[in-house]
């Protein structure tokens, strides 16, 4: 079996004392989304899952259009 990288070599050990938090902040994660995130509700947090996703489609729909428009005009 091949060894992993260096990096995550050090990510997965669990002998070193530290806890996952540690470690994660250590390889280098930003976890102050996720526990943004975590004061939320889950109700909070599905109200927001919702906006983002309607927000993405309107993009993508606005991409389509763009996309279209500019094969009509060549």
């Amino acid at each position: 079996m091949d060894s992993l990288p260096s990096e995550l070599e050090r990510f997965w050990r669990t002998d070193d004392g530290l806890t996952d938090i540690q470690r994660a902040e250590l390889f280098g994660m930003d976890l102050s989304l996720l526990d943004e995130n975590l004061r939320l509700t889950p109700l909070e947090r599905l109200r927001q899952n919702d906006r983002l996703l309607n927000e993405a489609e309107a993009l993508q729909a606005a991409l389509a259009g763009l996309n279209e428009n500019s094969g009509e005009n060549h």
